[in-house]
């Protein structure tokens, strides 16, 4: 598996919205990383007309989020996003975070599904 996470599929890297001129984040293929989701998270969306299944909202907790899916942690990291370990942001939202940031929540959101999709989907494909 040599899919790049950042932009495993269908997540537009080249166009998140960053206000403070951010660079866009390096890429790190898929095997370095795994994929795990622990039980508890939230039961994944459907896929939307470009094929990405939403696992994560702007709306969920980063502490939630890095619980659930760890891998995501990576994603978020790559992105720009170093505050997951931070104790204020476990009580901040994906959107509030992304805010402090400058970086687009909904963009972010997109990005981390986009890769999820592409490993935990694959998965769930697998074992069918």
């Amino acid at each position: 598996m040599s899919e790049e996470i950042i932009n495993a599929g269908n997540a537009d890297l080249e166009n998140i919205t960053v206000t403070e001129g951010a660079a866009a984040p390096e890429t790190v293929s898929a095997d370095e990383i795994g994929s795990t989701a622990f039980t508890g998270a939230p039961e994944p969306g459907e896929p939307g007309e470009d094929g990405i299944i939403e696992y994560v909202n702007k709306e969920m907790l980063i502490s939630d989020i890095v619980t659930w899916y760890p891998d995501a942690t990576l994603v978020l990291m790559k992105v720009g996003m170093h505050c997951i370990s931070c104790f204020a942001a476990q009580m901040e939202t994906l959107e509030q975070a992304a805010a402090v940031h400058g970086y687009d929540p909904d963009d972010v959101a997109k990005i981390v599904n986009d890769y999820l999709t592409q490993t935990l989907g694959n998965k769930e494909k697998e074992a069918e």
